[in-house]
């Protein structure tokens, strides 16, 4: 919902900014419209001595009706952007040149070789900021480093965790069997107290029997020795009861400390997600009105178009984080709406097509049912593969996409013909910040986009599932559970 809203209120200002530059662009023309009446009127000074005074009253009605026209244009221009300032200054600079070059065309000239060298100095802003971006881009290569090193920690952790699960299986066996032996000695106790108790009236009996008496002794003793040593294994078996337990408690004091440390990751990545997205939003706006005024044959054009570039995948990275955080704190909802599958399919590919110039994207075969889901976020999870499928495959030239209905579900699958995956990985792909060690440099990435639709896929009840060889390429499946 919040994407939506901010997207509605872009599409908002992009359009306040069009008419705005609809107004400008009048007002520029009445300009132009007045430079040509005044000049005009300046060839016919010599003949029209006496129309003179009533010229230079219109004119400076018009000088009047010009200032008021460009202060309304500095106002406008200085709500659309507060970053661009000293674009202001050399616009106002031009609303005076006009009014002067009524009388004095070489100060026309002279404000033109300003304007030039104001251009000059907004190319060389803007190639300050893409040095910037630039540098963003090498701090964000560094994070995805630092992160790489993160996962690998947590795999260890991973693993031991499996470790101590394991241990602690082993323990509660040992301490069952604890238990039951415990039970044992006490029936054997009772038993021992029973022939105790029968030794004790044997003796009593057997006054007379002293062979009788020296055996049963000796049992005594026997059964005496036997209760010793069954106490010092009870003993024994206590303390590895209890020394199982202080590592029960320190696993689940470890747990919660990880489970606080993922929190404050979580929240750390929710705030710079949101501090990064209003800045984001102010380059992208200044980056789209440089790409509409820009000359397509100069040289800059290519940076801007570069640097939207690099604006885009910093969106999509923002939204990634704010994905994730929503679904570890389970905030992350679906809009639940029908609607055609086989529209939702064309347009995932057609979105990604435009972006791919080396590759086809093949829809083999599609389906036409109206499904009950979440559409955009079902167009999320088809264009994450289908990005994954081209990025994984650069010597290859085509994607085949599927979809079909096949016990009582919907499936798609994505193929790519790209460097595959190793079996072993296989089953870490679906995990926060996971990515392949060896591709993990070669790539760009941070290995949360299957993360995200997997979770997306599983919150419509559906499931994944990938096949792949390393060197034979990869098939992404996800199925749905058709509407009842």
């Amino acid at each position: 919902m919040e994407i939506s809203k901010l997207s509605e209120q872009l599409n908002i200002a992009n359009k306040e900014l069009v008419t705005q530059h609809q107004k400008n662009e009048k007002l520029a023309a009445d300009l132009n419209h007045a430079l040509i009446e005044l000049e005009l009127q300046n060839q016919d000074k010599g003949k029209r001595a006496a129309e003179l005074i009533v010229a230079n009253i219109e004119l400076g009605f018009q000088n009047i009706e010009k200032r008021k026209r460009a202060e309304e244009l500095l106002i406008a221009n200085q709500e659309l952007d507060l970053q661009n300032e000293e674009k202001e200054k050399r616009a106002a600079e031009l609303v005076i040149a006009y009014a002067r070059l009524s009388f004095q065309n070489e100060e026309k000239e002279k404000r033109a070789a300003e304007l030039i060298l104001a251009n000059t100095e907004l190319i060389f802003q803007n190639q300050e900021k893409e040095k910037r971006a630039a540098e963003l881009i090498i701090a964000n290569t560094e994070l995805i480093f630092q992160n790489q090193e993160k996962e690998k920690r947590a795999n260890e952790l991973i693993i031991a965790n499996k470790e101590l699960l394991f241990q602690n299986q082993e323990k509660e066996k040992r301490a069952n069997e604890l238990i039951i032996a415990n039970k044992e000695l006490v029936y054997q106790n009772k038993e021992k107290g029973k022939r105790a108790a029968e030794l004790i009236i044997a003796n009593i009996e057997l006054d007379l029997q002293d062979e009788e008496k020296e055996k049963r002794a000796a049992e005594l003793l026997a059964a005496l020795k036997e209760l010793d040593f069954q106490d010092e294994e009870n003993g024994k078996r206590v303390a590895e009861l209890i020394i199982a337990n202080r590592e029960i408690q320190l696993q689940k004091q470890e747990k919660v400390r990880r489970a606080a440390a993922e929190a404050k990751k979580d929240e750390f990545f929710n705030m710079v997600s949101h501090e990064f997205k209003t800045p984001l939003t102010n380059i992208k706006a200044i980056n789209q009105l440089l790409e509409k005024t820009a000359d397509k044959a100069d040289k800059t054009y290519a940076f801007i178009l570069n640097a939207n570039h690099s604006i885009k995948r910093l969106e999509r990275l923002i939204e990634d984080l704010l994905d994730v955080t929503r679904i570890n704190a389970g905030l992350i909802d679906l809009n639940i709406a029908e609607f055609d599958f086989t529209d939702a399919l064309t347009h995932s590919i057609g979105n990604v097509q435009l972006t791919a110039d080396k590759h086809r994207i093949l829809l083999e075969n599609s389906i036409n049912i109206k499904y009950l889901g979440d559409q955009f976020r079902i167009e999320q999870v088809i264009v994450n593969l289908l990005n994954n499928a081209i990025k994984y495959s650069p010597k290859a030239d085509k994607i085949l996409v599927k979809a079909e209905i096949a016990a009582g579900r919907v499936m798609v699958i994505v193929e790519d013909f790209g460097i595959g995956i190793a079996k072993e990985d296989i089953d870490q792909l679906f995990q926060r910040f996971y990515r392949v060690s060896k591709t993990a440099m070669l790539y760009q990435g941070v290995g949360l986009g299957l993360y995200i639709a997997a979770e997306i896929i599983k919150k419509h009840n559906g499931i994944f599932s990938i096949e792949s060889e390393l060197g034979n390429g990869s098939r992404f499946c996800f199925s749905l559970p058709l509407n009842t």
